[in-house]
């Protein structure tokens, strides 16, 4: 078949996280469409702005609103970035040196509905630079969330 453990592994775990990545892609543009349209409904609703946990001034609910989803819109911006990198097909090449049976690498990755192949079979049966760059992604999101629950928490 011209396919190793190592590629085939490495293979899956790109479309998982490609899949994962496009899924909450679109899970964040659920949440800033519906936390948009929620602030321009309460644009005249005002409340404590806080500074150092004291109440400082009054502010609009929906600029305040629009402050935790201003880092979500980041956030969604860096997952569009790291998608092609994650989705490259590392499939044909083999154990780690490619393998001898002429596999048409660019017609697999289409058929898998990847955007290309990986540049180099060594580096791409033992790449996960892209597992690392989700999991970094994740984690300043879900700072960002952890921000914004803190917030509801404090002024609630």
């Amino acid at each position: 078949t011209g396919r190793s453990r190592n590629d085939q592994v490495a293979t899956d775990t790109r479309l998982w996280t490609v899949e994962a990545e496009r899924l909450i892609l679109t899970d964040i543009a659920t949440f800033l469409t519906i936390g948009g349209q929620f602030a321009q409904k309460h644009i005249d609703v005002l409340m404590a702005g806080y500074t150092h946990l004291q109440p400082a001034q009054p502010i609009r609910f929906s600029h305040w609103l629009m402050s935790h989803l201003a880092p979500l819109m980041r956030d969604a911006e860096r997952l569009v970035d790291i998608i092609p990198r994650t989705n490259r097909c590392p499939l044909g090449s083999g154990a780690l040196a490619g393998n001898a049976f002429g596999i048409d690498r660019e017609f697999l990755a289409q058929e898998l509905g990847f955007e290309g192949v990986t540049s180099n079979s060594i580096d791409a049966t033992c790449d996960r630079d892209f597992v690392v760059e989700f999991l970094m992604w994740a984690t300043l999101t879900l700072t960002h969330i952890s921000q914004l629950a803190e917030d509801l928490i404090i002024t609630n």
